[in-house]
């Protein structure tokens, strides 16, 4: 690095050397360098004596000091100064750099002291790093997708990775929190609380403290379905204290403004996969039936079949799309799937 300056000034002092430069300082920056250690880069960089004599942005702490470009640190100067920049912070003077130069100052000098002073400028002010709640609340409401990319590397989940959301009011009973996805807390926005989910919870987890859960959805575009734990929320009761948007199936879509894909709710993504054989069609046919039918029996003469062969149907159909489609608490969702599928155009038979 000794002499870098001068083979910059020799290939391009007007152009490429100044991108270098600036280049080399804003590394410093990224790597989080302090004053010390931007001394001892601009010194090697220059080849030759600088210094830096400023008062911290807090106030008291001077610091003043010199370095040569073997990294010494000198207490008398070694020539004059050649090149003098004021370090400013928010209109403030804070200090300066210098260059003391012992041959003719160079063509990039004005350059180099100039990236001195704004990267001390920056150095002197106290980094703020967010904190895991702050991280959260910027995955779930994003500035820009810079923000969210940057929070959710910083809270250890990918854009790529399922995960959902959890919501409970905020003056409700207290209950031990689920476990959260990567770093991230709960917050409390406006009346409620929020959690980020790697799994649904069970009810033991949360307590008798009512909670709407989302659909496992991609990290990089949850915050567009808040919504969604809301609705799950609104359907929680003193029976269903913890309410998973999962076990709501396509009845999901009922949610005003609700922006869900079908290929978002497992429900719809099962069956769906179902009715691309013949054999599953006619199961889904078979459920159609049932919930247009008041019982078993009926369904078998309205589909020609013995009562046995349509519980047989229903209970396969159950296993592939996960719940069973037969329960009383259960017949809104498989309705609901059916209506949507077959306004699909799925060409179920």
């Amino acid at each position: 690095m000794q002499g870098l300056m001068y083979r910059l000034a020799e290939l391009d002092a007007d152009s490429a050397g100044l991108v270098r430069v600036i280049d080399y300082f804003d590394a410093l920056i990224r790597h989080g360098a302090d004053t010390s250690a931007m001394l001892r880069a601009s010194a090697a960089l220059a080849d030759c004596v600088v210094g830096i004599d400023v008062v911290g942005t807090s106030g008291g702490h001077r610091q003043h000091a010199r370095c040569d470009p073997k990294g010494r640190w000198l207490t008398q100067a070694a020539g004059e100064r050649t090149a003098v920049k004021e370090v400013v912070v928010d209109d403030v003077v804070m200090g300066s750099v210098w260059i003391e130069r012992a041959s003719p100052a160079l063509a990039l000098d004005d350059m180099l002291v100039d990236r001195m002073a704004l990267t001390a400028a920056i150095i002197l002010v106290p980094r703020h790093i967010p904190s895991a709640a702050e991280h959260t609340r910027a995955v779930l409401f994003p500035m820009d997708d810079i923000a969210l990319l940057s929070s959710l590397t910083a809270l250890h989940i990918e854009p790529t990775d399922r995960v959902r959301v959890a919501m409970a009011a905020a003056d409700s009973p207290s209950a031990t929190a689920p476990p959260t996805a990567g770093r991230s807390v709960p917050i409390t926005v406006d009346d409620h609380v929020l959690y980020l989910l790697t799994d649904e919870p069970t009810e033991p987890t949360v307590g008798r403290c009512r909670l709407g859960v989302s659909l496992a959805l991609l990290a990089g575009d949850l915050h567009r379905h808040l919504g969604n734990a809301r609705f799950a929320l609104a359907q929680a009761s003193e029976h269903l204290p913890v309410s998973i948007a999962d076990r709501l199936g396509a009845l999901n879509l009922l949610d005003r403004g609700s922006t869900l894909a079908i290929s978002d709710i497992p429900d719809l993504v099962r069956a769906k996969e179902l009715s691309a054989t013949v054999h599953g069609r006619e199961l889904l046919g078979t459920l159609r039936a049932y919930l247009g039918s008041s019982s078993l029996r009926a369904t078998a003469d309205r589909t020609h079949l013995h009562h046995s062969s349509v519980a047989h149907r229903l209970a396969k159909i159950s296993e592939a799309v996960g719940y069973p489609v037969d329960s009383v608490e259960h017949r809104a969702r498989a309705t609901a799937m059916m209506l949507v599928l077959d306004g699909s155009d799925t060409g179920v038979a």
